[in-house]
């Protein structure tokens, strides 16, 4: 791990927060758009602090360029990053970094303006801010499955926290194609807090197992495939190269 990657605590956690806080402070007297996402955003919606690498921005697809050519005018050093899955770019000033992300990694989805619609408005760093809505946060920790990082205690405490108020109705629709991934959280929800079970609506757990009835009503795809690379394409490689799975990579 690189000294960039690593949690930022003490000194220098002070002095990487005084750099979000200038990056944040700059966006916005710029009126740019723009979210908070990552361990900040998780912070404020289930008040569980832990140290972080830097501070995830998140905008729309279609404003990143305008951002990034706004930031580089004012002496900020702007990169985009794994260029085949555009998805994500860095911004750099003196030793510390932060993302700008604007899509996801495995390619499910592009940040829009709905997400804008829908985020909650925070305090973070001092400043008043706009937060990725957590229904996306949830949905978007929800496929991070992987043997190196897991989300689902993220997944589980978010629901735990904001259940009660999420709009069930749009993470439905949003997971609907992949409705077993959600189905997975739930379950494991229901496992680790048996008491709380009140926060999650009837009708969600009555769709999901509608959902399983109507599953094992059909027979399996001949073909076969793995959807395993949408939650980490290097620990479901072996499926691919080794055992002849196609992967399927989209929300059909």
């Amino acid at each position: 791990m690189s000294p960039h990657e690593k949690p930022k605590t003490g000194k220098t956690k002070d002095k990487a927060e005084a750099f979000y806080k200038e990056l944040l402070r700059f966006l916005l007297q710029k009126k740019l758009p723009f979210m908070v996402s990552g361990t900040y955003a998780f912070t404020v919606y289930t008040d569980i602090q832990r140290d972080t690498k830097d501070i995830d921005i998140v905008t729309t697809q279609e404003d990143y360029p305008r951002i990034l050519q706004t930031l580089h005018a004012a002496g900020y050093e702007t990169k985009l990053h794994e260029l085949e899955l555009d998805w994500l770019a860095k911004v750099y000033k003196d030793d510390f970094f932060t993302d700008i992300l604007y899509a996801e990694r495995n390619g499910l989805h592009k940040v829009d303006a709905t997400w804008l619609d829908n985020a909650h408005d925070a305090e973070v760093l001092g400043l008043k801010v706009k937060l990725v809505p957590p229904e996306e946060l949830i949905r978007s920790k929800a496929y991070i499955q992987g043997r190196h990082r897991f989300d689902g205690p993220d997944v589980i405490h978010l629901i735990l926290k904001q259940g009660k108020t999420l709009d069930w109705k749009l993470l439905i629709q949003k997971m609907d194609p992949h409705w077993e991934v959600l189905a997975g959280h739930l379950i494991s929800f229901l496992f680790v807090y048996p008491s709380e079970r009140k926060v999650i609506p009837n009708w969600v757990i009555e769709h999901i197992a509608q959902k399983a009835v109507e599953r094992l009503s059909h027979e399996p795809t001949t073909t076969r495939i793995t959807r395993g690379l949408l939650f980490s394409p290097e620990d479901y490689a072996a499926g691919v190269e080794k055992w002849g799975f196609m992967p399927i990579k989209t929300l059909d």
